[in-house]
């Protein structure tokens, strides 16, 4: 009997140093569990934030460079006058695009261009200078923008062979996203009257 009640006190201190030690391991963890879940809710805040903020950033910077791509468009026209380059122009537009000329000459699809343009190099000459001013930019829809600005050519061999100064040119077109690129949809330009100095120095 008294065997017995040894082997009672042994197992029950046993129990109770064990359930002391679990209790005691349970306190040590709890702080730690508490460390990592905090962590873990901390990293994902930041993560969360990281792509708000990249997003922000994303948002701010696509309409600025739509809106110079598109102006790129008027830039590079000009640019390719002076080169005498006729097929850079047309691949400015979209395959089917239309252009109605200063004159009043329609032209539709990029072949069609190409023959005008080609024709128009003989009025430019060492001297010549085109550039493009006052753009005003509209996006109507986030694809397809609507573009007015003025075009001013300087120093182009007339008809009868005379240098003409300055010639304003009027110049309107819708331009639309195909893929990664914009390209002009359809294209106007109607000559101005010509301004006073200060008008054309406008940006």
């Amino acid at each position: 009997m008294k065997t017995m009640g040894k082997e009672m006190k042994i197992s029950q201190t046993y129990r109770t140093a064990s359930m002391a030690t679990h209790t005691i391991d349970s306190a040590r963890q709890k702080p730690k569990s508490t460390l990592r879940a905090l962590m873990h809710r901390l990293g994902l805040a930041f993560i969360v934030s990281a792509l708000v903020i990249g997003a922000t950033g994303s948002a701010s910077a696509g309409p600025a460079q739509d809106e110079a791509s598109v102006r790129a468009l008027g830039d590079t026209f000009a640019k390719a006058f002076i080169e005498k380059n006729s097929e850079l122009r047309a691949s400015l537009f979209a395959e089917n695009g239309t252009f109605v000329t200063p004159v009043g000459d329609f032209l539709q699809g990029r072949v069609a261009m190409v023959k005008d343009f080609g024709s128009e190099a003989q009025a430019v000459n060492g001297t010549t200078q085109a550039s493009f001013s006052n753009y005003r930019v509209r996006f109507i829809k986030p694809d397809v923008a609507f573009v007015d600005a003025l075009l001013t050519i300087h120093n182009v061999n007339g008809p009868d062979g005379t240098i003409i100064p300055v010639i304003p040119v009027n110049f309107f077109y819708v331009a639309a996203r195909h893929g990664d690129r914009w390209l002009i949809e359809d294209g106007r330009a109607h000559f101005a009257p010509a301004p006073a100095n200060s008008m054309t120095s406008r940006n």
